[in-house]
């Protein structure tokens, strides 16, 4: 008897950091262990963040993949290292008003000196996180490394009909969550 099929909503609209990864993971696996979903559609909307926490993030929706569909639904803007995070859905929308935007790794310095050899290990570093996060992108979607490199050297923000047709998303659409469905919202405030 196949299983039937049980999707949760899950509300997502915050920033990517070390804590708040570690939240939305601990969340996540509660409302598994709880309901038993088949699926998982994230309404999310994110201005991005640290490019480590992000990776971690993406990296335990795709372990996901292996036992429920994984569905991301941007319904605001999807920024910087969300871009990431949000291609780990199988299945992508994005309302009608959402945005996505690209832009190059930013890095937050403690007051200090740095030598030459820091320095140089800050920006191969940053070059490091670049080439992931393109890497990730393009393996995602139509868009390509070259393409980018430019979004990451002036900063692109793009609207939902870029997004389709550079298969960020499948279809714009507006988000619904059905009558009677299970609906969670993440708050780490």
């Amino acid at each position: 008897m196949p299983t039937p099929q049980k999707t949760i909503y899950i509300n997502f609209f915050d920033g990517i950091d070390q804590t708040k990864v570690n939240k939305f993971i601990q969340f996540t696996v509660d409302a598994i262990n709880q309901h038993n979903p088949t699926e998982i559609y994230y309404l999310i909307s994110s201005n991005g963040g640290d490019v480590d926490s992000g990776f971690t993030l993406y990296n335990f929706l795709v372990s996901l993949q292996g036992k429920m569909t994984i569905t991301m639904h941007n319904t605001g803007t999807i920024d910087s290292m969300a871009n990431v995070i949000f291609l780990a859905g199988q299945k992508r929308y994005a309302a009608p008003n959402a945005s996505f935007l690209y832009h190059g790794i930013v890095m937050n310095f403690n007051a200090g000196g740095y030598g030459r050899t820091i320095l140089k290990e800050h920006l191969s570093r940053l070059d490091g996180m670049e080439k992931r996060m393109a890497e990730t992108i393009s393996k995602n979607s139509k868009l390509t490394k070259e393409e980018l490199k430019k979004f990451f050297q002036q900063g692109e923000g793009k609207d939902v009909e870029f997004a389709l047709s550079k298969d960020v998303i499948h279809e714009i659409k507006i988000p619904s969550i059905p009558q009677g469905a299970i609906h969670l919202a993440m708050s780490f405030v």
